[in-house]
């Protein structure tokens, strides 16, 4: 409440409109398409002289002239996306004071903590939107707004796209003021939907540009061609293996080697998935290299049953086989991997 107090104070109220209601030859909207299955038409929009505020975890706000832009906000709660009557700069206000001002042509890479902190998120839910400007060729930009460098992945990632030049880091960045902003909409997440219903529908052009822009990245080390994903190092409680130890030794019997991905450079995880030719792992942000398997891989995901994440849609665009094997979570909330059962998997997969 003190916060909307002292907006309306500094600024007077916070009303919301809709991007036509500002649209002009300086707030533009731009109609990309994409021809997958059916036509799909994603909109990326500039517009100049406009304020960012980021509130929490799960809110990010654009306002013009104390206006929400409603097209532009996001919010979520409980992992559903929201409209715009539970954004918390609507219903609480903010603190005005303290803005970071850019100038020139930024385009905005934010959203939420996620893309902040995984490398799915990083690449999914970030990195591919710069597909978005690159199709509409005559727009240019001198910053890019990313949630992030402090990670070594996003660090690399960005090294990559040899945009170091141009990355303003917004983390801990409470409110930004915009003199020309470029922004894409969530690439897959819906409003009012669960996002564990939307990432089943990852969109194929987004697959697709993180294979052509990266698949070509090469790592001076070398791996063989049967990987076991060990996971027991994440923070994340999900897909954890209780008989973790017993999984991996029968595993380095078959000639597999354990690779722990949170050790590896960006370029080794491409390399790991690109010459793979046999794949276990237990379900996680590792699985976001699936664009860069090649397409005779054999692939074997096990995940808990109560964590409902599809990826399959990234293995159906780049047309290889993979099995997902359900296991139901123990008293200890992990999954019990029968090593028999595990050794049935392995001869339906093996070449």
């Amino acid at each position: 409440m003190i916060k909307k107090i002292i907006n309306q104070i500094f600024h007077g109220k916070i009303q919301t409109l809709k991007f036509s209601d500002i649209q002009n030859d300086e707030n533009k909207v731009y109609n990309i398409t994409f021809q997958e299955n059916e036509k799909i038409n994603v909109k990326l929009y500039t517009l100049r002289n406009v304020r960012i505020v980021q509130s929490g975890n799960t809110c990010f706000s654009v306002l013009k002239d104390n206006f929400l832009i409603e097209e532009l906000c996001f919010q979520s709660k409980n992992l559903i996306r929201k409209d715009l009557n539970s954004n918390k700069v609507l219903t609480n206000g903010y603190f005005p004071f303290f803005s970071k001002k850019i100038k020139g042509t930024s385009f905005c890479l934010l959203q939420d903590i996620a893309q902040k902190l995984n490398y799915f998120h990083f690449l999914y839910d970030c990195i591919v939107k710069l597909h978005l400007v690159e199709k509409t060729k005559e727009i240019k930009f001198d910053n890019v707004l990313v949630p992030s460098t402090k990670l070594n992945f996003q660090k690399q990632i960005l090294h990559a796209l040899n945009l170091e030049d141009k990355i303003v880091d917004c983390d801990g960045l409470k409110v930004i003021d915009i003199e020309e902003l470029i922004i894409v909409d969530h690439p897959y997440w819906k409003e009012n939907n669960l996002w564990f219903d939307d990432i089943g529908q990852l969109p194929e052009w987004s697959i697709k540009y993180l294979r052509n822009k990266f698949l070509h990245l090469e790592s001076k080390n070398t791996f063989p061609n049967k990987i076991f994903i060990d996971r027991s190092d994440s923070t994340s409680p999900y897909n954890q293996i209780d008989n973790n130890s017993e999984v991996k030794s029968f595993l380095k019997q078959k000639g597999f080697q354990i690779l722990r991905f949170s050790n590896l450079s960006f370029e080794d995880q491409i390399k790991v998935f690109k010459n793979a030719d046999i794949i276990i792992g237990g379900h996680g942000s590792a699985f976001a290299n699936l664009a860069f398997c090649k397409p005779d891989i054999k692939l074997l995901e096990i995940r808990q049953k109560d964590h409902y994440v599809s990826l399959k849609k990234i293995s159906e665009v780049n047309k290889f086989e993979h099995k997902v094997w359900l296991i139901e979570t123990n008293e200890k909330g992990k999954m019990y991997v029968d090593i028999n059962k595990l050794e049935n998997y392995l001869s339906q997969i093996k070449r």
